[in-house]
């Protein structure tokens, strides 16, 4: 009786342990840990860029949050895609997501495509740059304060972003303003996920 229990016992181990590893490999992506964190760093750095233009540039935001970051094309060295996606708040209790679809048009979500650069030079040293409003790349270090070049005064895709969920009523009483949201609460989130929001 007892080695059967003990064989039962074994089976939920294996069976447990399987389940995990195979929940890790669908959901984590396959990175080093020095490369996650790379990852993590530019991302809360971008999320920085994007959350103060927000508050900066659109009176009537309660509050900015961002989705984990989805990672996508990972072969286990590199990634060929990481994006992260904004959703804002609006002060009658709406919440509107950035980056979906709509009338068949994929809004635009922010990422390793045209808004961060992050990488490891020649010696191993990580790096992280952002977009600036000329399109350049500028190098940025993160746990210091944004540079103010890196602060920008424009950005497209936000604008597009904000116009389509308004004109489309999913938020309200927010518009392009000096006056911003000073006191708009930003939440960041650097967890990794694999695959696409």
């Amino acid at each position: 009786m007892k080695k059967k229990i003990l064989i039962m016992i074994a089976v939920l181990v294996m069976l447990g342990s399987g389940g995990i590893y195979m929940y890790n490999k669908l959901t984590k992506p396959n990175l080093s840990p020095k490369t996650a964190k790379l990852y993590q760093h530019g991302f809360r750095l971008l999320e920085e860029q994007i959350g103060t233009y927000i508050k900066e540039n659109y009176s009537g935001v309660e509050k900015i949050e961002f989705s984990q970051i989805y990672i996508t094309g990972d072969d286990g060295s590199s990634m060929l895609n990481a994006e992260v996606v904004p959703i804002v708040y609006d002060s009658y209790g709406n919440k509107a997501k950035f980056g979906e679809m709509y009338k068949n048009f994929q809004q635009p979500a922010y990422g390793t495509i045209g808004y961060l650069r992050v990488s490891f030079d020649y010696s191993g040293k990580s790096y992280i740059e952002l977009s600036t409003d000329s399109g350049e790349f500028k190098e940025v270090t993160y746990g210091q304060s944004l540079p103010e070049e890196i602060k920008v005064r424009e950005m497209k895709d936000v604008d597009f972003n904000f116009e389509t969920l308004i004109r489309e009523g999913k938020l309200k009483g927010i518009e392009k303003s000096d006056e911003g949201s000073p006191k708009a609460e930003i939440i960041y989130n650097v967890k990794l996920s694999k695959g696409e929001e």
